[in-house]
Parts: structure tokens; sequence; C-alpha cells
């Protein structure tokens, strides 16, 4: 029985053991992050929604430019760590090719 035969058929270690380490490992990575995100993203959503709906009202101001700082500084740490992950990556490509492939796997949106 090959590999796909195997996966139809509902044995889905076929498919990790076929795919490697790397594939299983980026797919979890991407679950989990698209878990994470959508938490994140919802709870950012609610509060902003709420900052402005308060402001609209006149009970509270909000000041704007410190978020825009904050914001500033967090994308100056993060670019210096961007690029050794870039680094990281290019050096072990045929492994990272797997799992950037289970890393889309696991962003992907269930249909």
């Amino acid at each position: 029985m090959d590999v796909g035969e195997s996966i139809q058929a509902g044995n889905w270690i076929a498919l990790f053991t076929y795919m490697g380490f790397s594939f299983f490992a980026g797919f979890v990575i991407g679950f989990a992050t698209r878990t994470f995100l959508k938490f994140v993203f919802f709870i950012s959503g609610t509060i902003l929604i709420l900052l402005f709906g308060l402001q609209y009202a006149g009970m509270i101001d909000v000041r704007w430019e410190n978020f825009e700082n904050v914001y500033n500084s967090l994308i100056a740490w993060i670019s210096p760590h961007l690029g050794g992950l870039k680094n990281f990556i290019t050096a072990n490509l045929s492994s990272a090719t797997m799992a950037a492939l289970g890393l889309y796997w696991g962003l992907r949106r269930k249909s």
C-alpha cells in the first residue's frame, strides 16, 4: 500500500512519516498560530471599538500618538530578528520547504 492509499484509508501516521518532522512541526506551529491570532485579533478589535466608541461619546480622550509610538518601537525591535529568521531558514532550505508546507496547511482555513 502506497502513501496515498494509506492516507485515504485514514492512516495519517503514513503522511507524517512520508513528509517528515519538518512538515509536522510546521503544521503544528501554523495551527497554533492561526488559533492564537484569531483570539488576539478578536480581543484587539473589541478594545479598539470600545476606545473609538468612548472617545466619540466624549467620555475619554485617547492619545493615539502614544499608540503609534508603541507600534513603531515594536516594529523597530522585531525587524532585526526577522532577518535572523530568514538566514536560519535559508541555511536549512530542504527542511524549511517542508516546514513551510506544513505551516501553510496549519494556517489554511478549514473548508
